[in-house]
């Protein structure tokens, strides 16, 4: 699930990139930020349990 979500996460920036637009490229670097702090509270919660 996190290899899936880590391609996602990085087409969505590359796309951002090739758009080269300020937003868009910001909007794909706070996907791949939430993508990875989410999957890490996920691998978190399953060490405590």
């Amino acid at each position: 699930m996190l290899t899936w979500a880590s391609i996602v996460a990085l087409i969505t920036a590359l796309a951002a990139f090739v758009a080269s637009d300020l937003t868009s490229l910001l909007t794909g670097m706070a996907e791949l930020t939430a993508v990875t702090a989410l999957f890490a509270l996920v691998c978190a919660a399953e060490a405590f349990n």
